[in-house]
Order: structure tokens, then sequence, then C-alpha cells
């Protein structure tokens, strides 16, 4: 068996050249760099593809809705599970808060269709609002979707 007093000796004696220590530093240096960098863009990009894939398949659920020419009954009955009813706009200083409250972003179209329009519904999906349209026979004509994080 070896001493173990000699391996350590061994290591005690060797000299460690400068150059050599810096270039170590700087590689490690630069590996750690590149791996946050690259955690980074994966989170970036992993968000962005949720985010876009998050508002078509909203889109698709309203404009599959609106094909079917519902009426505001069915329109609530069938989103009441995963998207409620929040609220009723009835006047334009309901519109004003509920534009306030969830569609800043999106405040002049909004606007456009609600005078195109006599009913106004808003229904909260997640964090997702839709404003949907009825006419007066109660059958739904338009939608808007704002994401209640200021986005979309």
């Amino acid at each position: 068996m070896r001493d173990p007093e000699l391996r350590l000796s061994a290591f005690a004696e060797r000299e460690v050249d400068p150059a050599r220590k810096k270039r170590g530093v700087v590689v490690s240096g630069v590996a750690g760099f590149i791996t946050v960098a690259g955690l980074g863009a994966a989170l970036y990009f992993g968000t962005l593809g949720y985010d876009v894939r998050r508002t078509q398949m909203h889109n698709r659920r309203l404009r599959g809705i609106l094909v079917q020419t519902p009426t505001v009954y069915q329109v609530t009955e069938g989103l009441k599970e995963k998207a409620p009813l929040v609220n009723v706009i009835e006047s334009p200083a309901e519109l004003d808060a509920a534009i306030t409250r969830w569609g800043s972003r999106k405040e002049a179209e909004i606007r456009d269709k609600a005078g195109d329009w006599p009913q106004l519904r808003v229904f909260a999906a997640g964090d997702m609002m839709y404003f949907i349209y009825f006419d007066d026979d109660d059958v739904m004509k338009d939608y808007v979707y704002v994401t209640s994080k200021g986005e979309s």
C-alpha cells in the first residue's frame, strides 16, 4: 500500500502556472455565461410559444362559437365552466369601467364593436377576457378577447 503522506506531498510541491490558472477561470466564466444565456433563451422562447398557442386556442374557441350563431343563453351556458359571465354592459359608463379594468390594450376595437351591436357581455376565461357582442335578437355577432395581463 502507498503512503498517504507521499501522495499529499506530491500535490503540495506542484506549482500551478498562473497563465494556465487564468485560462481556467476565463473558460469557466465563458461556460457559465453560455449556460445562463442558453437557459434565458429557452425560457423566453418557451414563454413566447406558450403565449402564441394560448392566443390561438382562445381565437379558435370563439370563432367556433361564432359560426354556430348561438344566442346569449347558449353562449352563457356553453362557457360557464371555462369562461363564466362576469359583466353585462348596459351603459356607456359600464363600458368605460369594463375597458379600464380588462380591455385597455384593445380599447378602440372594443368601443367600435360596441357601437355596432346593442348587447355586450364580458366573460373571464382564466387570464383572458372575452368581450362578446349580440344583436337585438340575442344572437352572437362578434367578439374581442384580451389577456388580463395587458397583452394580446
